[in-house]
């Protein structure tokens, strides 16, 4: 490169510039590096039309590139013309196309939720809720505001309680209503045999992350993805020694060198006690979430929503069925609900009707609580050494 003519430059593009030999990106030879990222303002591309919610659109695809919208537009266009309503593209047309296309920058990570989930789709944990909504959607919807007062997004949330008790169905909630990019990954997709594959797979999800601000990290059962360190330096092997890499990576990219702005971290967990101790620290995971056992009031409100599909008898009474539930999670009773349905199937086959209460009693012989009164007395112990994360 040193013997071309001062009057020769050369371009050169790349998806992976880590990959590069060092000695081509010194100066001298390559002088200059520019990153293209997705694009910030996302309504520059494409003619406008006003008859078209470019706004919504311009918000709803968070993290896509300037192909990606070019194969959105080509897919509205498609369904516009299959469905024969002549020349005329329509917010319908785009919204098919939201469901077909997704962002390059978040292929290989991005998970498929179910569409039309609101905060009411989980029957009580109000204070939750709120939580949520003030570390997720606040930061983006009210931006102006948070910037005014000084206020940073928090980077991480914990949510902790007993199984069943909504905790995955609460982040696919985040998922559809925050407009952020929404990237997940477990245990066994994380994990390899190959030596490095996962401390990698670490540093590429935050990367797209970042690439696709703002945007949401979901690690399911983080407590089997990185669990707490052996101070002791016993046991060993190669999984422990694995998971203790992986869980300096993910140390790094939460809180480290390289800030992950606009990225916030969800995780959801069983055990709090078994994550280490340096993830449960402000700057990492700043909220700590208790997910309790449904109360009274959201054990009604959950045999309500559960049931909201099914021809019941006014002789149901609801109230009583959720006095009698104590310890049953949500899924329990979403499993009490499709018992009872299942009762009157079996009563009366194909002339079954109406669910009664006779049927909501077999269901509750057959579907028995999930939580002991041991487990109940462990998440006590939890939520007064992490703290619940609510008022109450």
């Amino acid at each position: 490169m040193k013997s071309q003519s001062d009057r020769l430059i050369i371009l050169a593009a790349t998806n992976r510039p880590n990959a590069i030999d060092p000695a081509l990106r010194r100066p001298g030879r390559f002088d200059r590096e520019i990153a293209i990222d997705a694009p910030a303002n996302r309504l520059d591309i494409g003619n406008v039309d006003a008859s078209i919610d470019f706004n919504a659109l311009a918000i709803a695809t968070n993290g896509y590139v300037g192909a990606d919208l070019m194969a959105l537009c080509r897919e509205a266009v498609m369904h516009c013309l299959e469905a024969g309503d002549g020349n005329t593209v329509s917010n319908a047309d785009f919204v098919y196309g939201l469901s077909v296309t997704t962002p390059s920058t978040t292929r290989g990570y991005a998970v498929g939720v179910p569409s039309g989930l609101t905060w009411d789709s989980v029957g009580g944990l109000e204070d939750v809720k709120l939580k949520l909504q003030q570390c997720v959607e606040w930061p983006i919807t009210r931006r102006e505001t948070f910037l005014r007062l000084g206020l940073k997004p928090p980077r991480g949330v914990l949510l902790y309680g007993p199984p069943g008790c909504s905790k995955t169905t609460l982040v696919k909630i985040i998922a559809c209503t925050s407009n952020a990019t929404f990237l997940s990954i477990n245990g066994a997709s994380l994990y390899s045999p190959f030596v490095g594959d996962s401390e990698q797979s670490v540093r590429a999800l935050f990367h797209r992350a970042r690439l696709s601000a703002p945007s949401v990290i979901f690690l399911d059962e983080i407590d089997a993805i990185v669990g707490s360190r052996d101070l002791s330096g016993g046991g060993g092997g190669t999984r422990d020694a694995t998971q203790e890499s992986v869980l300096s990576t993910l140390l790094n990219e939460m809180d480290g060198i390289e800030v992950a702005k606009d990225v916030l971290v969800v995780g959801a967990t069983n055990r709090p006690d078994m994550i280490d101790a340096a993830l449960m620290r402000p700057g990492r995971f700043d909220k700590i979430l208790y997910v309790p056992p449904p109360d009274l009031d959201a054990r009604l409100k959950i045999l309500h929503l559960y049931s909201k599909g099914m021809p019941l008898s006014p002789s149901i009474d609801f109230g009583s069925i959720a006095e009698r539930t104590e310890r049953y999670t949500g899924a329990d009773l979403e499993s009490v609900c499709r018992e009872a349905a299942f009762a009157a199937l079996r009563e009366r086959k194909d002339e079954a009707g109406v669910v009664e209460a006779c049927h909501f009693e077999d269901a509750l012989i057959s579907v028995k609580p999930s939580l002991s009164l041991d487990m109940l007395k462990q998440y006590a112990g939890f939520s007064g050494k992490f703290g619940k994360g609510t008022r109450r």
